[in-house]
């Protein structure tokens, strides 16, 4: 069973602000495959801040370092995709063949259209005798679907 009893913000592994648990039950056999802490909202704005922090560098970052960023988290899914499936048939039920296609295959598939996407995304575009200027411009915390 492995436990997780911290939340990996700002670049490092922080214990959770509060003691609750989450359980991770496998739906086949109905035994318990590990726990993770249950954040609460000082974790999120402790995650927002991080973020916020973040954002000035990431922004001034040059767009083909952001696509070797992106191209290299996709060379690490790949490297760990069986893992992954293994790890959501596991929690979620799912056939190892639909894991493997989906949930395992989809955010590959995603990080490297991120990564082709920032390497020729046209950030400046030229209108006339002005010049419009794509930059990021704020951070977003999000609540995900379980399944997704």
């Amino acid at each position: 069973m492995k436990a997780y009893d911290g939340m990996y913000i700002g670049g490092a592994w922080r214990p959770a602000a509060g003691q609750d648990v989450i359980e991770v039950v496998n739906p086949v056999d109905e035994q318990v495959i590990g726990t993770v802490p249950a954040g609460t909202a000082e974790d999120v704005d402790t995650a927002v801040r991080a973020s916020r922090a973040a954002l000035p560098e990431w922004a001034a970052t040059p767009p083909a370092e952001r696509a070797a960023r992106l191209a290299a988290l996709r060379d690490v899914l790949v490297a760990r995709a069986d893992e992954i499936a293994e790890t959501v048939t596991a929690e979620l039920g799912s056939p190892l063949k639909f894991s493997q296609a989906v949930h395992a295959a989809v955010p590959i598939a995603v990080a490297g259209s991120y990564a082709e996407l920032a390497a020729t995304y046209a950030f400046e575009e030229k209108t006339g005798n002005s010049v419009v200027h794509h930059e990021p411009v704020g951070v977003v915390a999000a609540i995900t679907p379980w399944n997704y």
